[in-house]
C-alpha cells in the first residue's frame, strides 16, 4: 500500500472514530434525559482497484422502534383521558361521601328520616320539631354545598379545555419550526437532524396527551400528524384551534351545538381561509385530555347534577304534594271522570289514562299546565316517566282555553268540557266504544301550611324565583339547578308547631301530619331518573338518595380502576419504547475504549507514514 494512501485511510479513519467518538460521549452524557434516543453511526470503506482508499462515515441515526412509539404516543392519550376522569371524579366522590359515612348525602337523609320518626312519636316535643329542621337545614345546605361544587368543577373544566387548547396551538408551532429544520438539514449534507427529530417526538407527545394522534412518516424525515378521526393537525403548516371559554358556568349552562344561545365554549378548527369548523360535536378528542374536559363538562358532571336537582325535587314533592282523585261520572251512555283543577300551580301535572278497545293497548297523557303560550310545546323528558305522552296546556287562557287544548290533544274520540268552577270533565264515545277511560287524576302543590293535613311546603326555592317549589317549565324549567337553591321553609323556624297542626283546631300532640311526613319520605315511591338515557325508577326519597351516592362511589371506583388498569398499559408501552432507545451506560463506555483504541491505531499508523515521510526526503 502507498504511503498517500495509508496516509488517507488512517486520516478518514481518525476523523470517523473522532465523531464516533462524539456520538458515543453524547449517549453518555444524555443517558437519563427525558425523550433523548440512542445514536449510532455506520461506516463505509472506500475501495478503488480492489483496495481501501478511506473510511467514510455515514449520518448519525436513531435507534427507535416505530411501532412501539405509535404505540406510546396512543397510550399517552388513554392515560391522559383515565388519569383526567379519575381526578375529577375523585373529587365529586369526596363531595358526594362515602355510602354511610356520617357526612355522606345519603347519612344526612338519613338523619332527617330518624327526626321525622322521633317527631310522629312525640309530636308535642319542642325539642324534637327543632331537631326535624335542624337537619332538614343541614341537610339541604349540604346539597346547596354540593351543587355549588359541581359547578366550580365544570367551570375548572371549561378553563381547562382553553389551556389545553392554546397549549395545543404552541406545540404545533414548535412542531412546523422543527419539522422544516429537519427537512432542511436532510436535504443539505451537513449537519444530523437526529437531535431535532428527538424535540420533534416530544412535541408530539405533549400533543398526544391533549388528543388523539396519529403520526405519519413522510420524506426527508419531515412527518404529517392528524387524529385518529382524520382531521390534519399539521401537514407542511400547523393547524390552528379556536376556544373562549364561559366565565360563569351554572346549572343552567349547557353546551348545545345547535342553539345560537349556546353559553358554553366550542373548539373550532381554523381553516386558511379563516373559517371556524366546529370540531367539538364530531367528537374527534375521545380517548385525550379535551375529551375528557369536554365529557365531564357536558356529561358526567351534569349528570350528577341532575341527580342532585332530582333529589331535590322528590324532597319538595314529597312533602309539599297532594292528590286531586278524579270522580267518575256518566252522561247517557258515555263515561268518564271529572276533576277540579283549583288547587294545580305552574309545573303540576293531571294525568289521563285510556284504553284502546281495539288494540288493547293502554295509553297515558301527562298534562303539564303553563301559564305563559311561550312555553310550549313541552318534551317528553319533563316528566321521569317514559311511558307517558307530554302535553303542555296554558292556563292563562281560562277554562275555556284548556278544554279547546285538551280536546286538541285527545282528539275526536273523548268529550271534553268544563261543567263548573275549574272543574275538567272528560268522556269516552259512548256507545262507540273505541275508549275506555280508566283513570284522571292529578298532583297539586301546597301553598299554604294548613292547605291539608297531608302535605306542607316544608322545602322552598330560595333562589330569585317564585319561592314556592311546583317544578314551573316556564321560562327556565325550575328543576334545573333546583339542589344549588332548596332550603326549609323559614315559616316553620318562625313557628315549628307547624310541623304538627294542619289546621288551627289540631292539637299539638296529634300524630297526623308528623305520620305523613315520614311516610312521605320513607314510604311514598316517585318515579326517578338518575342516569342519563336511563329507564325511570320508581323508590321513595331516602332509597334515592342512597342510590345516588352508592352511583357516584361506584363511578369513581370504576375511574380509578380504569386508570390503574391504563397505567400498568402505560408502563409496558414505555418499557418497551425505552429498551429500543434507551442508552446502556455500560455498553457505551466499553464502546469508548473501542473507539479510543481505534483513535490511537489511525494515530500511530499517520505517526508511522510521517516518520517514513520524513526518512525518505533525508535520503
Amino acid at each position: 500500500m502507498a504511503l498517500s494512501q495509508a496516509l488517507s485511510v488512517a486520516s478518514s479513519g481518525l476523523k470517523a472514530t473522532s465523531r464516533d467518538l462524539e456520538i458515543v460521549s453524547s449517549n453518555i452524557t444524555n443517558a437519563n434525559t427525558p425523550g433523548y434516543t440512542r445514536k449510532i453511526s455506520s461506516r463505509q470503506d472506500m475501495v478503488l482497484n480492489g483496495q481501501v482508499t478511506s473510511v467514510i462515515q455515514t449520518d448519525a441515526q436513531r435507534t427507535l422502534d416505530l411501532v412501539a412509539q405509535r404505540q406510546f404516543w396512543s397510550e399517552t392519550g388513554a392515560t391522559s383521558y383515565s388519569k383526567t376522569i379519575n381526578d375529577y371524579l375523585t373529587q365529586v366522590d369526596a363531595m358526594f361521601g362515602q355510602p354511610g359515612d356520617g357526612n355522606s348525602l345519603d347519612s344526612l337523609v338519613n338523619a332527617f328520616a330518624t327526626s321525622l320518626q322521633a317527631l310522629e312519636t312525640s309530636p308535642d316535643d319542642a325539642t324534637t320539631r327543632l331537631e326535624v329542621l335542624n337537619n332538614a337545614s343541614v341537610m339541604t345546605r349540604a346539597m346547596n354545598d354540593a351543587s355549588e361544587t359541581l359547578q366550580a368543577l365544570r367551570q375548572d373544566a371549561e378553563f381547562a379545555i382553553e389551556t389545553a387548547v392554546q397549549d395545543t396551538n404552541e406545540i404545533l408551532k414548535h412542531i412546523e419550526k422543527l419539522d422544516l429544520q429537519i427537512q432542511e438539514l436532510t436535504l443539505s449534507s451537513g449537519e444530523s437532524a437526529v437531535g431535532l427529530m428527538d424535540q420533534r417526538d416530544a412535541y408530539v407527545s405533549q400533543l398526544a396527551e391533549l388528543m388523539p394522534v396519529r403520526v405519519t412518516q413522510r420524506e426527508n424525515n419531515s412527518i404529517q400528524i392528524s387524529t385518529t378521526s382524520g382531521m390534519t393537525l399539521y401537514d407542511v403548516s400547523a393547524s390552528q384551534f379556536e376556544f373562549s371559554a364561559y366565565g360563569t358556568v351554572g346549572p343552567y349552562t349547557e353546551w348545545d351545538s345547535a342553539s345560537p344561545d349556546n353559553q358554553l365554549g366550542t373548539v373550532y378548527l381554523k381553516s386558511n381561509n379563516s373559517d371556524l369548523h366546529d370540531v367539538t360535536l364530531s367528537g374527534g378528542f375521545g380517548g385525550s385530555k379535551i375529551g375528557a374536559l369536554l365529557e365531564l363538562r357536558d356529561d358526567i358532571l351534569v349528570e350528577a347534577q341532575n341527580q342532585l336537582d332530582s333529589l331535590a325535587d322528590g324532597l319538595a314533592d314529597a312533602f309539599g304534594k297532594f292528590d286531586v282523585e278524579g270522580t267518575a261520572v256518566t252522561s247517557g251512555a258515555q263515561a268518564g271522570f271529572d276533576l277540579d283543577l283549583t288547587d294545580l300551580q305552574s309545573g303540576n301535572e293531571f294525568t289521563f289514562t285510556y284504553q284502546d278497545v281495539g288494540t288493547g293497548e293502554t295509553n297515558t297523557v301527562t298534562f303539564v299546565r303553563v301559564d305563559s303560550a311561550s312555553s310550549l310545546p313541552l318534551d317528553d323528558d319533563v316528566t321521569a316517566r317514559n311511558d307517558d305522552s307530554v302535553v303542555g296546556i296554558d292556563f292563562s287562557g281560562g277554562m275555556a282555553s284548556v278544554v279547546t287544548q285538551v280536546q286538541t290533544a285527545l282528539g275526536g274520540a273523548f268529550s271534553v268540557s268544563n261543567p263548573a268552577g275549574n272543574n275538567l270533565q272528560i268522556l269516552d264515545d259512548g256507545a262507540a266504544n273505541t275508549v275506555s277511560i280508566q283513570s284522571f287524576d292529578a298532583e297539586a302543590t301546597a301553598t299554604g301550611l294548613q292547605q291539608t293535613a297531608g302535605a306542607l311546603p316544608l322545602f322552598v326555592d330560595g333562589g330569585e324565583g317564585p319561592g314556592l317549589y311546583t317544578g314551573s317549565v316556564d321560562g327556565m324549567v325550575q328543576q334545573t339547578g333546583f339542589a344549588a337553591r332548596i332550603t326549609v321553609n323559614e315559616a316553620l323556624f318562625n313557628d315549628p308547631t307547624l310541623l304538627v297542626q294542619h289546621s288551627a283546631s289540631t292539637g299539638i300532640g296529634d300524630q297526623t301530619r308528623p305520620a305523613a311526613l315520614y311516610s312521605a319520605l320513607t314510604e311514598n315511591k316517585l318515579a326517578f331518573t338518575y342516569q342519563q338515557g336511563g329507564a325511570p325508577v320508581s323508590m321513595t326519597v331516602d332509597e334515592f338518595a342512597r342510590q345516588v351516592i352508592s352511583f357516584q362511589s361506584q363511578q369513581a371506583a370504576t375511574a380509578q380502576t380504569r386508570h390503574e388498569g391504563q397505567e400498568i398499559v402505560m408502563n409496558n408501552v414505555m418499557s418497551r419504547l425505552e429498551q429500543s432507545s434507551s442508552v446502556d451506560v455500560d455498553e457505551e463506555l466499553a464502546r469508548l475504549l473501542e473507539l479510543q483504541t481505534a483513535y490511537s491505531a489511525n494515530a500511530r499508523v499517520m505517526t508511522a507514514v510521517k516518520d517514513m515521510m520524513d526518512a525518505l526526503m533525508r535520503i
